[in-house]
């Protein structure tokens, strides 16, 4: 336990080192802290702190630092609710106030407004794609032989590809197809819609079309696309700002991880309700462990969860990420549930 002349200590050196990021030494926290004792009893405090594992010497004639534990007591025990300034108020409406198009546009520009307000590099993943089903389907004659598909979801999502008309084959028997395809997939899941073009479907359609294969590996792209997952990341470049790695390998490797929808799916994915903090050794990722990792889940009834992130340094102002995850979450709850 720590007594609450510790506890301010500990809030003035991490208060500190967050902004500055320079070793704190007794002198200065005796500004600090504007308490009633001497530097002695402040240096005697320290290094209770230190034996605590709190806090730690940077070299041997440094002041102190916090430590990775002392961060997670400071977020668990002393951080106080950081209110949005006017400013970053206004910055999330201006972002909310723009028309989107798709669940992709959106979370593009959350990514980008929480990457520029923070300075570091954020994150976000869309609900899970397991119940999307399959909407319409349709051609559109572009110019010639050249063909755009178009596919919509059940989410909203599009999927479009253009191709050209081979010469043995006509618009007419494509559109055949295209009919067959609505007729018979239409309200039914994405991956099952997957599923059924390697059954019996293809073996149907060749009853009535010479030969659909190639359309219908298009048509398949397309399905697979519409439900693929993926990673919106803003601010990556933000990454070489607070990197302490000169390892370009590590550096790559970290770039990789983010960019996996999959392993980024487990690694934030522990956030259930509010917003969860990984400090530096807790990231369960070893390239993440230099790095603290800010997250929280967002839901959308009959849609599932999808997920925000913010990554930067383990001295990141924990109080203003918090709330900045905080409001961007709800802001992009009431948006997707207007759009669903």
């Amino acid at each position: 336990m720590l007594t609450e002349r510790q506890r301010i200590i500990l809030n003035a050196i991490i208060a500190d080192y967050i902004r500055f990021g320079k070793a704190v030494g007794s002198k200065a926290l005796l500004v600090d802290v504007d308490l009633p004792v001497s530097s002695a009893t402040i240096r005697n405090e320290m290094a209770h702190l230190e034996d605590q594992g709190l806090i730690q010497k940077e070299h041997a004639s440094s002041g102190r630092i916090p430590s990775q534990q002392g961060y997670r007591f400071y977020v668990d025990y002393l951080m106080r609710t950081h209110r949005p300034s006017k400013e970053e108020r206004q910055q999330i409406y201006r972002t909310f106030s723009r028309r989107f198009q798709q669940v992709d546009d959106l979370l593009i520009q959350v990514t980008k407004f929480m990457a520029n307000i923070t300075g570091y590099t954020a994150i976000a993943l869309k609900p899970a794609t397991n119940d999307v089903k399959l909407s319409g389907f349709q051609l559109i004659p572009i110019d010639g032989q050249q063909i755009m598909a178009v596919l919509v979801t059940s989410n909203g999502q599009t999927a479009s590809q253009s191709f050209r008309l081979p010469k043995e084959t006509s618009i007419e028997e494509l559109k055949i197809i295209v009919t067959y395809i609505n007729h018979q997939l239409v309200g039914r899941p994405i991956r099952e819609a997957l599923q059924s073009l390697s059954g019996d479907f293809p073996l149907d359609l060749e009853r009535t079309i010479r030969s659909p294969q190639a359309f219908l590996q298009l048509f398949g792209d397309m399905l697979s696309q519409a439900i693929q997952d993926k990673v919106f990341i803003g601010g990556s470049l933000n990454i070489m700002d607070f990197t302490t790695d000169s390892d370009l390998g590590d550096i790559k490797a970290l770039y990789q991880l983010l960019d996996d929808p999959e392993e980024m799916h487990k690694i934030i994915g522990s956030a259930n309700e509010g917003v969860f903090v990984q400090i530096g050794e807790e990231n369960s990722d070893e390239i993440l462990k230099p790095y603290s990792l800010v997250s929280t889940r967002y839901q959308i009834p009959m849609h599932g969860f999808g997920e925000l992130a913010i990554l930067g340094p383990t001295n990141m102002p924990y109080p203003k990420i918090v709330t900045i995850l905080n409001e961007v979450r709800q802001a992009v709850v009431e948006e997707l549930q207007e759009y669903y």
